[in-house]
């Protein structure tokens, strides 16, 4: 196993509340008793099969078999829980897990539109908001926070998500225009997005290569897609350098925008735009299909950061304590 720490250990990096605990207790009993069941997969990039094993759990204690791919890089979840087991975990214990409340907020929502301000400022910087009003769906749109700023600038908004709670509260509070489903269920024949948004969407997506088919036929020309995910390469920055504190049993795969990128491209889009946060910008269009191989890169930055982990809380804040000091025994010599 590439990190030790990630033993399965059962035991939480972090402090859960009394919900919290209430969950990671129904899930595990659901493993236990067969109601979750899992299932073997080879990388769903590459399609290979050679992985080295990372850890064996995730930041809830929670039994998360975390891989990393040997022929492209790409990190991801084998065995995982299989399509009807995330439905009912999504359904049943997902929020609650991971928000630690029954119901969106007030102060998710406007977290959510803090994100849509970003998401916004960094298209418009890459001259990307091509017209006034764009028509814009979001899939896994949640209680809508992001969509309520394109709307705000006049723009024409559509939100999906699997959330009833959290579409109904975006619906009864802002009067956005969001609905329960998935990409599937609908089909845009009237009118086809300028831009389609996935924030922090695609790493819960167990079938990649079908969703991109089908956001593929809903798309014209010009059409945008905006890809956010919690990039790999900056768990240093995000993440007080912590890899477990980053894996959560809801995400099944961890991209680098290398591993992103080859997703995309292998299904037929360029990518417009990119960085390693993870946030980019792709279209329709031809380009080279090649699968880049990140498995060395993604291997030492993991490497790296689990060194740098060690000694982290030194690294922050009592590193900066400890200069302070220096400074001020140096200046009482002066």
């Amino acid at each position: 196993m590439l990190l030790t720490r990630l033993e399965n250990d059962k035991i939480s990096t972090l402090k859960l509340n009394d919900l919290q605990i209430k969950m990671k207790d129904q899930i595990t009993n659901k493993v236990s008793d067969g109601t979750y069941t899992f299932e073997e997969v080879s990388c769903p990039v590459c399609g290979g099969s050679t992985k080295e094993v990372i850890g064996k759990k995730d930041r809830y204690g929670l039994y998360f078999e975390t891989n990393l791919c040997s022929d492209c890089g790409l990190i991801y979840t084998s065995p995982r829980m299989d399509q009807t087991s995330y439905n009912e975990f999504y359904n049943a214990e997902y929020r609650k897990l991971y928000d630690a409340n029954n119901t969106a907020t007030e102060t998710f929502f406007l977290d959510q539109q803090k994100r849509g301000e970003s998401l916004y400022n960094y298209l418009d910087e890459h001259q990307l908001i091509q017209k006034k009003n764009m028509f814009v769906v979001e899939v896994g749109c949640g209680a809508g926070g992001i969509l309520k700023v394109f709307k705000e600038k006049g723009h024409t908004i559509k939100g999906i998500d699997l959330g009833e709670d959290y579409i109904n509260w975006g619906k009864k509070n802002y009067d956005l225009d969001l609905e329960m489903g998935t990409i599937n269920d609908f089909s845009f024949e009237d009118q086809k997005p300028d831009l389609v948004i996935y924030s922090h969407v695609m790493e819960h997506i167990l079938d990649l290569d079908k969703e991109l088919e089908l956001l593929k036929e809903r798309l014209h020309k010009d059409s945008l897609v905006y890809i956010e995910v919690p990039g790999v390469k900056e768990v240093h920055r995000n993440y007080k350098s912590d890899f477990l504190l980053y894996l959560q049993n809801a995400h099944t795969i961890h991209f680098t925008l290398e591993t992103l990128k080859n997703l995309f491209t292998k299904n037929g889009f360029k990518m417009i735009c990119g960085n390693q946060f993870v946030r980019s910008v792709f279209k329709i269009g031809n380009s080279d299909t090649t699968i880049v191989n990140d498995y060395n890169s993604v291997k030492k930055y993991l490497l790296k950061i689990e060194r740098i982990h060690k000694f982290y809380p030194f690294t922050t804040t009592a590193w900066i304590n400890t200069l302070k000091i220096f400074y001020r025994k140096l200046k009482s010599f002066q």
